[in-house]
């Protein structure tokens, strides 16, 4: 076995290895290298044709193009008050009236009310980048019911359930109201992490 044989098994030992027969070299017994390659086929000389010169045609006239108008961005809705609160339900755009009532209840436990609170349905936002809510600092609490922040285009990582104070707007992420509202184990999370923020 040769050194080269030798290198090829060690190296290659779990590889399946093919020979193409046109192109490898052979050692007669003489101990020249001949090699057996396909001889290449002359090919034809192509003489390149000469085409007679073009005349110019006239430009067509196209028709002025109207400019297309750009509509504005549309940005996240005025607020009125200190708290915000995001709701997502893509069915209607106000909420239902027991979720309504539960929010209310919420609220009231830690001192406010619905009147007090701007509530928004994530699915009829007109814009939906929150990020200027954050940067001109329009609120002071921001509470999403089923809205993860990505949605939002806020960069922020929240665990649910728990509050978070980012540049003096606190932050709270939670399920939405109705899972919230079925499950009493969430509702003691929830009154909870609200009892840190108020």
């Amino acid at each position: 076995m040769s050194l080269s044989a030798a290198f090829y098994q060690v190296f290659y030992q779990n590889e399946q290895l093919f020979q193409v027969e046109e192109a490898f070299e052979t050692k007669e017994k003489t101990g020249t290298i001949v090699q057996n390659l396909p001889q290449p086929e002359p090919q034809p000389e192509h003489k390149p044709e000469v085409l007679p010169p073009a005349t110019q045609a006239p430009a067509a006239s196209l028709p002025a193009t109207p400019a297309i108008p750009v509509k504005p961005a549309e940005s996240f809705p005025a607020l009125k008050h200190k708290i915000l609160i995001l709701i997502d339900e893509p069915k209607r755009k106000e909420m239902i009236a027991s979720e309504a009532i539960f929010l209310d209840n919420i609220l009231k436990a830690v001192g406010n009310s619905v009147e007090n609170s701007d509530i928004l349905n994530f699915s009829f936002l007109p814009g939906q980048d929150a990020g200027k809510v954050l940067t001109e600092k329009r609120t002071n609490y921001f509470l999403t019911f089923g809205v993860p922040l990505i949605k939002l285009n806020l960069d922020l990582l929240l665990v649910p359930y728990t509050p978070k104070n980012v540049d003096g707007i606190w932050f709270l992420l939670t399920d939405p109201l109705a899972v919230i509202e079925a499950d009493r184990n969430l509702k003691k999370k929830l009154w909870q992490a609200l009892q840190q923020m108020f």
